[in-house]
């Protein structure tokens, strides 16, 4: 149970927040592009944070910790994996998006192919994001609270829902950006007071490492039913790609930048975030297995972690990180739903000739209707006993493969046709339900990819071959029509004033290669440890 220090802390983070949302959105520009991409002026840092916040939710701190108590650090790779797709984003994607003007990814598919794939991928994300990204996020919200503090789940779901609504709706883009950099601030800081109580139990992470080293296996046999290595290393690819360089919820903060540089920038600050989460959101999964093996339910480890380790005091600190994860994730998301549904649904159907005022209402009047359905989806959920981070997975795996590969291959390669792309993104989902149901049951070669991880790679592969072939043999795009879209050396670049701005200890390419060799080391010694090191012995 809480205390009274703990509340009150609690209570003035939340009120320090929503006075944030609001107080930075009271200049806020009364056009769209005031209200959906923070009038084009947010800085690196805050780009950055925002992108780690609208990332880590209570799905990690639960979900993901719950995993680590299971199997251990392999679920670090849906961390550290991400030096790939950062990469991607930052070199191969950004450009496009930010010189073309954009406000959301839908519309990059328009400009590229047609409108058909434009339509096709707003829904699905509309769909996907309401479901996995925030009525699962709330139902993880609602299970930390419970699990810790003991609230009522169905009260904690609404009460978040209510408090991330309330300067969302009002403010937008800035909003949204601002607050999450401080829920980063706290989130990082909640998960390290629980981090660094966790190994000084156990003695430390060396020790820890020595006293469960089966729990810091990195690669698993390719028939692992559940973390094969073929389908962990391969997630960069098959959703990572979707995930990353293609949320409009991750993206937009970049389309917000008040510079190329500093969406750019912003992605590799991130970057360096996701090289340390490990030690928030996995590495107090092991300590739990440490400390108290034999849980019912691997998701209670983290609630368990504070219940037992976490004083007074400091308990308040925990509970407004993760109120923040939950709070940044649900604001995030929702932002990008009404954004997506104004500019990619109402506005080509209904508002052609409605002034930036009315798209704004709309944005609004939207963004309040997607988080009533998304709450009364999460108290629904809340029913029944769900795991959270593997569902949020598989739900977003679904539609991650094709989309991944219409957009990786519209940017690489000219020839790509609209009729191709189109095909595909229509004929992935019921291939997908295929692979899943029928094919990985029934074949016998094809049973590995009965997992999700594999199954997501295949589809992806797949879908790939089937844009090649059918661009092939339908008509080229019309060479204007993918004028500046399609990617070089030259286009990845940034523009020359924005290059002799930052030169030096600003220089882009210097931190990117400084976070890619961090990377490497890192992978090098989790690698070395399970095979040659003490870990070699390990069952």
């Amino acid at each position: 149970m809480t205390h009274h220090i703990d509340f009150i802390l609690f209570t003035l983070y939340l009120i320090l927040n929503i006075t944030l949302g609001i107080w930075v959105a009271r200049r806020r520009a009364a056009d769209t592009r005031g209200y959906f991409l923070a009038g084009e002026g947010l800085p690196w840092y805050a780009i950055g944070g925002s992108i780690i916040a609208a990332n880590i939710s209570t799905e990690h701190f639960i979900g993901m910790i719950g995993i680590a108590y299971a199997v251990g650090f392999v679920v670090a790779q849906w961390e550290w994996g991400n030096w790939l797709t950062f990469s991607a984003l930052i070199w191969i994607f950004l450009p496009f998006y930010i010189r073309g003007g954009l406000f959301t990814m839908p519309e990059f598919l328009e400009r590229r192919y047609n409108a058909t794939c434009r339509y096709l991928f707003a829904v699905c994300s509309l769909v996907l994001w309401i479901v996995a990204q925030m009525a699962v996020v709330m139902l993880a919200g609602g299970k930390a609270m419970h699990g810790m503090f003991g609230w009522n789940e169905t009260v904690t779901i609404v009460g978040l829902a209510v408090l991330a609504g309330s300067y969302t709706i009002y403010g937008g883009l800035v909003s949204v950006a601002w607050t999450d950099f401080l829920q980063f601030i706290v989130m990082m800081l909640g998960g390290l007071i629980v981090t660094v109580m966790g190994l000084h139990e156990v003695g430390g992470l060396h020790n820890l490492m020595l006293a469960a080293p089966e729990k810091f296996k990195f690669i698993y046999p390719a028939t692992d039913p559940d973390f094969p290595w073929f389908g962990v290393w391969t997630l960069s690819i098959s959703v990572g790609i979707w995930y990353n360089c293609t949320n409009q919820f991750i993206v937009q903060r970049c389309l917000g930048a008040r510079s190329e540089w500093d969406a750019r920038m912003g992605v590799v600050f991130a970057g360096f975030m996701k090289i340390v989460l490990p030690l928030l959101v996995v590495v107090p999964g092991i300590v739990a297995f440490r400390l108290y093996p034999g849980l019912e339910d691997p998701d209670q480890a983290f609630p368990t972690l504070v219940r037992n380790l976490v004083p007074l005091g400091l308990s308040g600190i925990v509970m407004a990180g993760l109120a923040s994860g939950m709070l940044s994730h649900i604001s995030s998301v929702l932002n990008s739903c009404s954004t997506v549904f104004t500019m990619d649904l109402y506005k080509p159907v209904l508002g052609r000739h409605r002034s930036e005022r009315h798209l704004v209402l709309v944005g609004r009047l939207s963004a309040f209707v997607i988080l009533v359905i998304a709450t009364l989806l999460a108290i629904w959920f809340s029913r029944r006993n769900l795991g959270v981070f593997i569902l949020i997975q598989d739900i977003g795996a679904w539609v991650a493969a094709p989309i991944s590969a219409v957009f990786l291959l519209g940017v690489l390669w000219k020839r790509t046709t609209a009729w191709a792309a189109t095909f595909v993104l229509l004929f992935a989902f019921p291939y997908t339900a295929l692979m899943q149901y029928y094919l990985s049951v029934y074949v016998h070669w094809l049973m590995p990819f009965r997992n999700f991880l594999n199954r997501t790679f295949l589809v992806w592969i797949v879908s790939m071959l089937l844009l090649v072939l059918l661009s092939l043999v339908t008509r080229p795009p019309d060479p204007e029509k993918i004028k500046g879209i399609i990617w070089s050396w030259r286009a990845a670049r940034l523009p020359e004033s924005e290059r002799a701005r930052n030169r030096g200890l600003r220089n882009l390419f210097l931190w990117w290669c400084i976070f890619i060799g961090i990377m490497v080391v890192l992978y090098a010694y989790v690698i070395w440890f399970q095979f040659w090191g003490p870990g070699a012995a390990a069952p």
